[in-house]
């Protein structure tokens, strides 16, 4: 197949986007009959339809979804490249676990930046480590027992210290620990509660997130076990109390994973020092 080239993708992602070739018309600066036309020649160049045409817009098929995922993603890197040129920064894109984004990196940012100028942080919440691949995943932060990954360092940025947390009205009414009879045990895919407390599944709470559990604690539903890295601001708030502290295992901590023979001024080991002091 020939190479695509770029003016039908951008058509095709615009109208993507809006579900609409008109609305992608104006965003482009162009009339409905180019874009319809660049989207036509892009399906024929692919060999199958990239939208079902509705009376009132489009609709992606599924091999247009798959591709629209696809470029979105190329065309978002394309413009970082650009922004970095005119700009004089470079973005680095970072993995990291979707609890410890929402939780504690999201807020870090400015702090990286202002100490960093000349880079920016794109993040990318991942459940599992991503290839390492140069400005697609730079380096990536996993929580749990040290990662093994080919041809990567791997360097432990702190340990995790686990807590039991839910709001002192939720606490003042259920069992003390370890027990918490009568409590709603709020649960996220590490499973911690079915670990600890065996035999009481009809009173865990699932989520397949850290970040919805300690959610659910915060409007008073359960008590959430979580890193007490994620939980430091409410409870410094009074918005949670700690409740007991679960022995997890002490090779459990955050780790920072990245290419191996990085020269010392790459980016990458900035953002690893600037971590370090960070969690620290």
């Amino acid at each position: 197949m020939p190479r695509l080239r770029l003016s039908p993708i951008r058509a095709f992602d615009a109208a993507a986007r809006h579900g609409n070739f008109r609305l992608a018309a104006e965003e482009l600066n162009l009339t409905h009959g180019a874009v319809a036309q660049q989207i036509r020649a892009l399906e024929d160049q692919i060999g199958q339809p990239l939208f079902e045409r509705l009376p009132r817009g489009v609709v992606l098929t599924a091999a247009g979804a798959h591709l629209a995922k696809a470029t979105r993603s190329a065309l978002e890197l394309m413009d970082q490249a650009v922004d970095a040129l005119e700009t004089g920064q470079k973005t680095l894109q970072i993995s990291v676990p979707p609890s410890f984004a929402a939780r504690w990196l999201v807020a870090a940012i400015p702090e990286f930046e202002a100490a960093h100028p000349d880079l920016r942080l794109a993040v990318s919440a991942d459940v599992k480590v991503q290839p390492l691949r140069r400005g697609i995943v730079d380096a990536a932060i996993r929580m749990g027992p040290r990662p093994e990954v080919e041809g990567a360092v791997v360097t432990r940025l702190c340990p995790v210290e686990f807590v039991a947390v839910a709001t002192p009205d939720y606490a003042a009414r259920v069992g003390g620990a370890p027990g918490f009879e009568g409590a709603v045990l709020l649960q996220d895919a590490h499973g911690y509660w079915d670990r600890f407390l065996p035999g009481r599944g009809r009173d865990i709470r699932r989520y397949n997130y850290t970040v919805l559990a300690i959610d659910a604690a915060m409007e008073g539903q359960g008590v959430a076990i979580a890193p007490r890295l994620l939980v430091e601001k409410p409870l410094r708030r009074g918005d949670l109390r700690e409740l007991w502290l679960p022995e997890t295992g002490r090779d459990i901590g955050y780790y920072l994973i990245h290419p191996a023979n990085l020269h010392r001024a790459d980016p990458v080991l900035r953002f690893a020092d600037w971590i370090s002091g960070a969690l620290s």
